[in-house]
């Protein structure tokens, strides 16, 4: 398995230059092709009597065209010299919405976290958790101050869910190029630690078997477990994280459980998250 193709997202307002970095980087070991998406509608008032005045909707059309023009322009800028195929796909939409209908054409998605998310419009603002719990494909979230994307260690956050169980495979093509994997499971209480031990040894034990060999290790809980994790991949100069991703809806929003609250509003680590 390898990323064929990589897909990343761009804010109109926000143009990410970590996530541009990191996907010129990628597409260049994984000799990938690059898809660059947005999507915004109009920020547009809306009168007390519910009405939109038609010339003010198409002004703020064509201030959107222009926008996902510009978005374009530097896109291909950014990736001037990548020497693999490009292809841009843009529309007036939803942000999720649009990357969640267009991730059908990838193998991983790339997202920029955004410096501050209040310099955007609502209308122009991709919810990252949204996009990687809808989109059915690995998700690299990149944080605002990454420079580079390394491969000498990733550390693999398990947990014994589902979630955990199919971020393994999305990441092999990954983690077959890492120079050092650490396997790391925070146990709830003293009483787990025996459990925990056999859990990440067999995640050892399948990886060996795709021949990428890993060290395993358990960690007793110390506060919380998305803080915990964070400092334990300081620690280890972990390059990437991988993890699944757990949430589930209320009232038509995502509630993340800890960790992956922490890998999507806080780290200072490029997480890669399955759902």
């Amino acid at each position: 398995m390898t990323y064929k193709t990589i897909m990343v997202h761009l804010d109109l307002e926000q143009y990410s230059e970590p996530a541009l970095r990191v996907t010129c980087e990628l597409a260049d070991r994984f000799k990938s092709k690059v898809i660059g998406v947005t999507a915004g509608l109009p920020n547009v008032p809306i009168h007390a009597d519910g009405m939109i005045a038609s010339n003010v909707l198409e002004a703020d059309y064509e201030q959107l065209n222009q926008a996902i023009g510009r978005c374009e322009s530097h896109f291909r800028s950014a990736l001037k010299d990548f020497n693999g195929a490009l292809e841009w796909r843009s529309d007036a939409a939803y942000p999720v919405d649009f990357l969640v209908q267009e991730a059908r054409a990838a193998d991983l998605l790339v997202v920029g976290r955004a410096e501050n998310y209040n310099l955007l419009g609502p209308n122009h603002l991709l919810e990252i958790g949204d996009a990687v719990m809808k989109a059915g494909r690995p998700v690299l979230v990149v944080p605002p101050r990454s420079t580079s994307l390394a491969f000498n260690r990733i550390l693999i956050a398990w947990k014994d869910s589902a979630e955990a169980r199919r971020a393994l495979p999305a990441a092999l093509p990954l983690l077959k190029r890492a120079k050092e994997l650490i396997i790391v499971e925070i146990a709830s209480d003293e009483s787990e630690q025996g459990a925990a031990n056999e859990r990440v040894a067999d995640v050892a034990k399948w990886l060996q078997r795709h021949n990428v060999p890993a060290s395993a290790r358990v960690e007793p809980s110390a506060g919380a477990p998305g803080s915990q994790l964070e400092a334990i991949a300081s620690e280890a100069r972990a390059d990437i994280i991988v993890a699944g991703a757990y949430g589930h809806t209320r009232l038509r929003e995502w509630i993340f459980g800890g960790v992956t609250r922490h890998l999507l509003q806080h780290s200072s680590t490029c997480a890669l998250l399955v759902h």
